[in-house]
């Protein structure tokens, strides 16, 4: 069985209607339930000019950022969506298929790494970064790279952004799962307070709904172990000893 292990210093999750503790740890309570006529995630860490051309994925994930990293050191960024901007890109593709001009500045914000390089100019941080998609197994790819770089750099701090919304027509029909669009945020560095562990899954399955929706359930939930079953794998969480700092802005 592969593994790996980080302390877990501070995260914040965003999601309409979803911007505090106290509502996510209601959302788990109710079955992970999502409120209703929900009010839009505030963007108001993100430039004014920024915020404007921005699409309602990459505020998610900007704003979540912004928010964690206030007042912090970064040395490293992973930014993980398993569809990105795909909302984005298929009006784009079909002016192409149309003979239509393309605006190369909306273009310049449909590729997988819109978020990560924007973030890196709102919040003014020349950080080595990496935008990864891995199916249903996103999330746990980018704590892999995210460990990976802190076996090297132990003491150093790694930004981990998994954020997603639900697929638009005409992919809707190969979405799983009822959730809208969140953002995910973790402070890592090196340390043992969390071991996943993951092994292949003899039955691949399709998850009921994003890893990291599975995930932000068990924190608020202050679990100390859990299993994810998703894809071909199973991932395994274990919790020890140290707490988690929320970040309750």
């Amino acid at each position: 069985m592969n593994s790996i292990s980080f302390k877990l210093n501070n995260w914040v999750a965003l999601s309409p209607g979803l911007t505090d503790i106290d509502s996510w740890k209601t959302w788990a309570e109710l079955e992970m339930t999502w409120p209703e006529n929900p009010q839009a995630v505030p963007a108001n860490l993100i430039p004014p000019m920024m915020r404007r051309r921005t699409s309602s994925l990459s505020k998610l994930a900007l704003q979540t950022a912004l928010t964690l990293t206030e007042g912090k050191d970064i040395d490293y960024i992973v930014f993980a969506s398993r569809h990105g901007e795909l909302t984005r890109s298929i009006p784009l593709i079909e002016k192409t298929l149309q003979g239509e001009d393309v605006s190369p500045t909306i273009f310049s914000q449909s590729v997988h790494n819109t978020a990560a390089g924007l973030f890196t100019i709102a919040a003014k941080r020349p950080v080595p970064a990496v935008s990864l998609a891995s199916g249903p197994n996103t999330l746990h790819s980018a704590l892999i790279e995210a460990a990976a770089y802190l076996g090297e750099c132990p003491h150093h701090q790694v930004l981990v952004v998994d954020f997603d919304e639900p697929l638009p027509e005409p992919f809707r029909d190969f979405d799983h799962g009822q959730y809208q669009g969140y953002a995910l945020g973790m402070l890592l560095t090196g340390g043992d307070e969390y071991q996943l562990q993951w092994e292949p899954h003899t039955n691949p399955v399709q998850p009921s709904a994003p890893n990291s929706l599975h995930v932000i359930r068990q924190l608020v939930s202050d679990a100390t172990s859990w299993t994810i079953a998703s894809g071909s794998q199973c991932w395994h969480w274990q919790r020890s000893g140290a707490s988690t700092t929320i970040h309750k802005k």
